[in-house]
């Protein structure tokens, strides 16, 4: 597969076009959005670059997507998670992105501050910078989706991507917070998504099972390659650090109890 270049937006035009689009309305960015500017470059190789009618197409299904969800009102809180859901897909599929092109972050500050930034600023009112510059992808407003949908993706064509879903947008930073241990094992986070919605967790907070499992995966990392275990193998391990997980948190019964759970290795 041949990546599609996109234009990588330099950190200084990133920080001076944050600072005015804070100050701005919603109806004046729709003005600003664009398909190039001054301060944007394109990687000199490593495929074709994007022209200006995909990027119109992008843009055309996510302000599609947005407006579906109330855009340019504020919205439900469920029809922005569907949103993310129905954006995520879009990227991963009509992007053209490679993972190394979408770990730049320059390209998705070019996305959120020159082609989406009425879109972007929507989706977070008065964004922190990392949202939209690019500075943690974990937390990048496109960025963090595309990643979402990449690691998530099932390889069959059908129903590919029934597994976006499984984690709710916290759940989902903490696994991708680790992707270059955890989250770089493609085949480990999906079977964490297929395993996730069916764990009996004995009244214990998801948010804290989560990251106790997290843990022992990440632990289990250091002698275990995931990517060569075939499925039903990385079921067994994500099954069993989670009964290991839910057995310590759900048993908890004084100060002592914190030094069962799981080396905190992040």
């Amino acid at each position: 597969m041949t990546s599609v270049l996109y234009p990588r937006l330099l950190d200084r035009a990133a920080r001076e076009l944050h600072q005015q689009y804070m100050r701005s309305t919603l109806e004046q960015l729709q003005d600003r959005a664009a398909f190039g500017h001054r301060s944007a470059v394109f990687a000199a190789t490593g495929g074709r670059r994007v022209t200006e009618d995909e990027l119109q197409d992008l843009r055309d299904r996510i302000v599609k997507a947005a407006e579906y969800a109330g855009f340019p009102g504020e919205g439900r809180r469920a029809d922005r998670a569907n949103f993310d859901l129905e954006v995520a897909q879009l990227l991963h599929e009509r992007s053209g992105l490679v993972a190394a092109e979408a770990s730049v972050r320059s390209i998705w500050a070019f996305l959120a501050l020159v082609l989406l930034p009425d879109i972007s600023y929507w989706r977070y009112p008065r964004p922190p910078a990392d949202r939209v510059m690019g500075t943690d992808i974990t937390r990048h407003v496109w960025g963090r989706l595309w990643w979402r949908a990449h690691l998530l993706a099932l390889p069959q064509q059908v129903d590919r991507y029934r597994l976006l879903d499984a984690f709710g947008e916290a759940a989902f930073d903490q696994i991708f917070a680790r992707r270059r241990s955890l989250g770089g094992s493609r085949a480990l986070v999906r079977a964490l998504a297929e395993a996730w919605p069916v764990i009996e967790r004995g009244g214990v907070n998801d948010r804290q099972l989560l990251r106790d499992v997290l843990k022992r995966l990440l632990r289990t990392s250091a002698v275990v390659e995931f990517e060569a275990l075939d499925e039903d193998e990385l079921r067994r391990q994500v099954a069993q650090a989670a009964t290991e997980s839910v057995a310590v948190l759900g048993g908890e019964d004084g100060p002592s109890a914190g030094r069962r759970h799981a080396q905190d290795d992040e």
